[in-house]
């Protein structure tokens, strides 16, 4: 019988006590640590809805809530006196106060690939993981199979463990999408991981490209089948028998599940073409021929992802047509934050976009390829916003690219006004900022909502 004693009679903290800090403590509590046992560490002054948040716990699993509570800016100052921390994804284990006790360090994630006893498959990649787990699980579901699909796409992923009967889940399927945060240091058995792309991304978290580089390459350990994109084979130049010993199939333009001319082969054998696709996109095709080698490795008949590929659509701020004003098509793509991403959304709608929104935390990013795309499509329009916009600034002049109209600003109402202004009737505006959005908006959500009320604000 599995049980949960390495938990027991252990001085545990819950590092962050948000969404997935509060599903944390309500996994220890169902498990039966005791709450003398469980302290919460916040770098706030004040946790909005604590005391509430402990009466919810007092009224449904009938314990005195006595937990130790630090908040705070000396709150990492603790860690010594603990025997696990249970970090929440956004805090970075390459901080100077937790980096010491990263010995000490587990995660949801980690919980979850040590005890959840059905089948894990296990998606990552600087982007297209979220489209892809949800194709996967939108797949499973109509081949009628008991599948939940859980991660960074959703809840915290505890919610989805059946801590009081780990056997019922046995014949379960998970579709699990995994973030380089999540990735850093895991540990896991698991039946199948798909690893899309890596690109620089979240540099800062990881103090430097090589860690999170092998944070992301750390999803082929301990997989019994790896589904792994033709371009990561050769940039991380993996020799054969390694690709033997991890049991990878390899898709995308070369390999077993590749995407030639409108079709999707599976071994060379031509299964399906793309005509009653609704998601466009050379990004998606290569989603795809991931899923492709999934129901491959599952026994699901090519006809039921065909079937599902007819109906699924964009995921919100993932390339979407929000509104169509005075003949401007305004496209919402707020969840694109690498140059990678963005380039993706250019080709996709090709030379109908005139302008583009581009802004953010300025992470390091080289933005050579993007501009070279910007060029390339004909963009006359450009909106550059703090703080990446300066460095994207200079680099168009760089290119002596003086036919391109650049407007700068902070403000979203201002920079609405001028695409209306200057973009030409029948063509696109895209939002799609090829870097995060922190420097000046919470996230992107807010991003696309500002766009979204602004374009509302011309009628």
């Amino acid at each position: 019988m599995i049980s949960f004693e390495k938990f027991k009679n252990k001085k545990i903290a819950i590092l962050w006590y948000g969404k997935e800090g509060k599903s944390s403590l309500h996994f220890l509590i169902k498990i039966w640590v005791l709450p003398r046992d469980i302290t919460i560490l916040d770098g706030a002054k004040k946790i909005e809805g604590l005391a509430e948040s402990f009466e919810y716990i007092h009224q449904t699993f009938a314990i005195s809530p006595d937990f130790n509570v630090v908040l705070g800016e000396t709150y990492l100052d603790t860690l010594k006196r603990f025997d696990l921390i249970i970090k929440t994804p956004g805090v970075s284990i390459y901080h100077e106060k937790i980096y010491p006790y990263r010995h000490k360090i587990t995660s949801q994630a980690q919980i979850f690939f040590d005890y959840y006893q059905g089948k894990i498959i296990a998606v990552s990649g600087t982007k297209g993981k979220s489209t892809t787990s949800t194709i996967i699980y939108e797949t499973l579901k109509n081949a009628k199979k008991n599948v939940q699909l859980v991660g960074n796409i959703g809840n915290p992923v505890l919610n989805y463990l059946d801590s009081q009967n780990l056997e019922s889940q046995k014949k379960e399927y998970t579709v699990f999408e995994v973030s380089s945060y999540m990735l850093e240091g895991l540990k896991k058995k698991n039946y199948i991981s798909v690893l899309l792309n890596i690109y620089a991304d979240h540099i800062d978290w990881h103090a430097g490209f090589e860690n999170y580089k092998d944070a992301k390459i750390n999803l082929l350990n301990g997989s019994k089948y790896n589904m792994l994109r033709d371009e990561i084979v050769k940039k991380q130049k993996f020799k054969k028998q390694e690709l033997n010993d991890m049991h990878v199939r390899i898709f995308w333009h070369t390999g077993n599940y590749t995407y030639q001319e409108w079709i999707f082969y599976a071994d060379k054998k031509n299964i399906f073409t793309d005509d009653s696709i609704v998601l466009k996109g050379e990004h998606n095709m290569m989603n795809i021929s991931a899923v492709v080698g999934i129901c491959d490795i599952m026994n699901i008949n090519y006809k039921i992802l065909e079937k599902t590929l007819a109906t699924f659509i964009w995921l919100p701020h993932r390339m979407e047509n929000i509104w169509i004003y005075w003949w401007i098509t305004w496209i919402d793509d707020a969840i694109s934050t690498t140059p990678e991403s963005t380039i993706q959304a250019i080709q996709t709608f090709g030379k109908k976009i005139d302008t583009i929104f581009l802004w953010g935390t300025d992470r390091g990013y080289v933005f050579d390829e993007l501009i070279k795309t910007i060029i390339e499509y004909g963009i006359r329009n450009v909106v550059l916003f703090p703080d990446s916009g300066k460095r994207i600034f200079n680099a168009i002049k760089g290119k002596d690219a003086w036919e391109i109209k650049i407007f700068q600003t902070d403000d979203m109402k201002e920079a609405v006004k001028f695409a209306y202004k200057y973009t030409e009737n029948g063509k696109m505006v895209l939002l799609s900022t090829a870097s995060p959005s922190y420097s000046i908006r919470k996230n992107f959500e807010e991003k696309w909502n500002l766009f979204k009320k602004h374009i509302k604000e011309l009628i």
